[in-house]
């Protein structure tokens, strides 16, 4: 199968911004854009520079963007990517936003190692060293081999939506390792890792979005395991401001209602004490009532037909969680 890969060079010591070359190569139906790069460096060019270890999806090694979307490059086979490439031609770069290094190799200390150091997602234990065996039961791995999966390939900070506006948020990544440690029975500062999670630039500015999930090449599902850790936060009383009087208003409202008080939930996500916030949504409300948009709230606001199965169903989950 003759395919032509866009591969993106850069030399630091002879360019800044880099460019991409094309290479046309002869490769079997099979093959992956791994097989693909590999064929380019020993047969083209050995200069080309990228990663790439274990060659079947263990390590998140050769994590590149295909066409534009980030992928695991021994996983995405040439036929597969030749159907998605602009006229035939499958184009390969580093990830975004990672700092390039060279050609396809990216600096992770930055874009990801260095934000994973910082959550410190390793168990704490009150236990002296060698005091007894600290055991971990079965249901308690099978239910931690989800996040456990997790290769740090980086796929879910470069689809992540919040990174690519603010590159300083810790990313699903790091905060995935987190949750893993905080649901392990053996740490015992499970209370100071929600308070640190609950920071600035970290759970509570995830945008739900679920583009993490939809990137993982592991189905680890990083998007849920930030939900989970903002309820346990919650429940432990930890949090404050406008993400956490949202996350508490928005349940309130359904669960009593069946649907959504949208005045309710913009009231309250600001507080009612902070005066200039609830100014801030004055304009926003006044054109809403001009044009009859506006939803009455509180009182005011109509029960859903089935608002009572609605109501049981949250009481039952809060009695089980």
């Amino acid at each position: 199968m003759e395919v032509t890969l866009k591969i993106f060079r850069y030399d630091p010591d002879k360019e800044t911004k880099g460019n991409h070359s094309e290479y046309a190569i002869d490769v079997d139906e099979n093959a992956t854009v791994l097989d693909g790069l590999m064929e380019v460096k020993s047969s083209h060019d050995s200069s080309l520079s990228f990663k790439g270890s274990c060659r079947t999806g263990l390590c998140g090694d050769c994590s590149v963007q295909v066409n534009g979307k980030g992928t695991v490059a021994c996983r995405t086979t040439l036929a597969k990517a030749v159907k998605k490439g602009k006229d035939g031609v499958v184009s390969v770069d580093p990830l975004y936003p990672a700092k390039k290094i060279k050609d396809l190799i990216y600096n992770q200390n930055d874009f990801l190692l260095e934000k994973y150091k910082s959550m410190k997602p390793w168990v704490v234990s009150n236990l002296a060293h060698g005091a007894r065996e600290d055991e971990v039961s079965d249901s308690t791995i099978k239910e931690l081999q989800r996040v456990m999966s997790c290769t740090m390939c980086g796929l879910c900070d470069q689809g992540c939506l919040v990174i690519a506006v603010d590159e300083q948020y810790v990313g699903p990544a790091a905060l995935n390792k987190v949750y893993r440690v905080v649901m392990d029975p053996r740490d015992s500062s499970k209370r100071e890792k929600l308070e640190f999670a609950s920071g600035a630039r970290k759970v509570w500015d995830c945008t739900h979005c679920f583009e993490a999930t939809a990137h993982c090449p592991k189905d680890v599902r990083p998007t849920e395991s930030i939900f989970e850790l903002r309820d346990m936060a919650i429940k432990h009383g930890i949090g404050h401001g406008r993400p956490v009087n949202h996350h508490k208003s928005f349940a309130a409202s359904v669960k009593n209602d069946g649907w959504l008080d949208e005045t309710r939930l913009a009231i309250e996500t600001e507080g009612w004490f902070n005066l200039p916030g609830l100014l801030k949504l004055g304009p926003v409300g006044l054109r809403a009532f001009m044009k009859r948009k506006a939803p009455l709230p509180y009182f005011l606001h109509k029960k859903r037909k089935g608002a009572d199965a609605i109501k049981r169903i949250f009481n039952k989950w809060e009695r089980e969680s």
